[in-house]
């Protein structure tokens, strides 16, 4: 299995976010996203957007960018 990452630290918004999304729509149920951004305003932004969707978003704070992880949960929908 392939780890799916996006990098993103050299986008700022509002392509960043238009790629997460775009990334983010193709994960499957329980499966994950890693995303690398350096640009404050788009983490706040991504997470902000993936947050009121059907995702999880767990955040990092490593030395010069910010790791997403994002997972795909079930949505109230399909529940």
């Amino acid at each position: 299995m392939t780890p799916n990452i996006l990098d993103l630290r050299q986008e700022r918004c509002p392509m960043a976010l238009l790629l997460a999304k775009r990334h983010s729509v193709k994960l499957e149920v329980g499966q994950s996203l890693s995303i690398y951004v350096s640009d404050n305003s788009s983490m706040k932004d991504i997470v902000t957007f993936l947050s009121k969707q059907a995702y999880v978003v767990m955040t990092e704070v490593c030395s010069n960018y910010h790791h997403l992880l994002v997972t795909k949960k079930e949505s109230q929908s399909d529940a």
